[in-house]
């Protein structure tokens, strides 16, 4: 009777890690599919994303603020990224890449009436998978474009 007890836990916590083990090896973007928008606070526009491996769109606003974010599934372990943005006035674009372990390979800012006004390169090392690309505007006063290629 006790080795039948002994056994029954023994097969509980190999189950129990066996569960344990495959839920953390899930990418953190998993639930989402490709250019699905995962969070969408501007209050500007941005157009329909196209290319489905290599995502492309237009953005806008006038004095707009708010995080415009989505899925990408990148075949990759980096991205070559180039973003724009025509502002005469003050105001930031921010661009997060997040790999599908959730882990930042790349965070650029561009600010209007910079001198800078184009970024083109490449992100850090990351984890293969659905990757999350986020823009954060603040008091965004113009228009751009952004691409994003596997690398």
């Amino acid at each position: 009777m006790k080795t039948l007890k002994k056994t029954t836990i023994i097969r509980f916590f190999f189950l129990f890690s066996l569960i344990v083990l495959f839920s953390c090896n899930k990418d953190k973007y998993d639930d989402f599919e490709n250019t699905e928008i995962i969070e969408n606070t501007y209050t500007g526009t941005v157009g329909d994303i196209s290319g489905d491996s290599d995502p492309d769109a237009n953005y806008a606003g006038t004095n707009d603020s708010g995080t415009y974010s989505f899925a990408w599934v990148n075949s990759s372990s980096k991205a070559k990224v180039k973003f724009d943005i025509t502002s005469s006035s003050a105001g930031d674009v921010q661009l997060i890449l997040n790999d599908a372990k959730g882990k930042e390979v790349l965070n650029k800012t561009l600010t209007g009436s910079s001198d800078v006004d184009f970024y083109d390169g490449l992100s850090e090392e990351g984890d293969v998978g659905t990757w999350r690309v986020s823009f954060i505007f603040s008091n965004f006063n113009g228009g751009g474009s952004f691409e994003i290629d596997n690398n």
